[in-house]
């Protein structure tokens, strides 16, 4: 009986280990699977100077305008992700506006799991993007948050809603080794095709959340775009994932959440 319960012990303890990442970062991933050798794989920026904890709004190079939110839990120490959102189509005029709601919007889910948002303001005169221009602004965004914060290189997501996920497909298809994952919300793949960026020719299969709503306008092109990712080695619930909700063009309230959870923890995943 001795000799049982030692057992049980000892299994109890190994599996406490698994559930540890040797990568701070990854154990604010919920419900998080570890493999072993996955979790090991850490690329601090070790920036510094940045302030925190809270909002703010930067501009940098004289008129290149984000937003941003540190979470409570940040220590420089600690190298944690980044989360960069893009929002729709704003009206000219309104793209500040646009980026600072998506900052908010995604503002609980980074302050519960611990990873910083980024939100960049669009430069089309009607409130749009501009994707090659707006690309190479991004590209300067983040080396100036890897330079005031410590981030998790290895955990960068891009997440992107209508317009902003229309170029969010690209931008990520594009670099699938420089970001860890992406998601995108009411958008299918019509600009990244066009613009030469399909799923086949992705460098791998980094994880991708698309959520639409079923009476949104995109919704049918965006389930057509799932034979495209399926024809190109993706893996439904691995990692790809295909919500519906019953609405138009519109993002529900636990949308960072729904996305967050997929693209967390699929990361890690061998």
């Amino acid at each position: 009986m001795r000799e049982i319960k030692f057992i049980l012990l000892l299994i109890i303890l190994l599996a406490s280990a698994v559930a540890t990442a040797s990568v701070p970062s990854l154990n604010q991933c919920p419900d998080m699977i570890f493999i072993d050798g996955v979790e090991n794989n850490s690329s601090p920026s070790n920036g510094m100077g940045g302030s925190y904890p809270g909002a703010g709004m930067r501009t940098i190079n004289g008129n290149n305008t984000y937003y941003y939110y540190i979470p409570n839990s940040y220590q420089p120490s600690q190298p944690i992700p980044l989360m960069v959102v893009w929002h729709g189509a704003a009206g000219a005029g309104n793209a500040p506006a646009a980026a600072e709601n998506m900052r908010d919007f995604w503002q609980s889910e980074a302050e519960l799991y611990g990873f910083i948002v980024v939100a960049q303001v669009a430069t089309g005169s009607s409130g749009g993007w501009v994707p090659n221009v707006d690309a190479a602004r991004l590209g300067d965004i983040i080396d100036d948050i890897d330079a005031r914060y410590n981030i998790e290189t290895t955990r960068k997501y891009i997440w992107g809603f209508s317009a902003g996920g229309f170029v969010a497909h690209a931008i990520a298809l594009n670099n699938a080794d420089y970001f860890a994952a992406y998601a995108v919300s009411g958008a299918h793949l019509g600009y990244a095709l066009s613009a030469g960026y399909p799923p086949s020719g992705a460098s791998r299969q980094l994880p991708v959340y698309i959520s639409v709503g079923l009476q949104d306008s995109h919704y049918t092109a965006a389930e057509n775009d799932l034979s495209l990712f399926i024809s190109s080695d993706w893996q439904v619930d691995k990692n790809l994932w295909f919500e519906t909700f019953n609405g138009g063009h519109i993002l529900l309230n636990n949308l960072p959440s729904e996305a967050w959870d997929k693209i967390c923890i699929s990361t890690t995943l061998d």
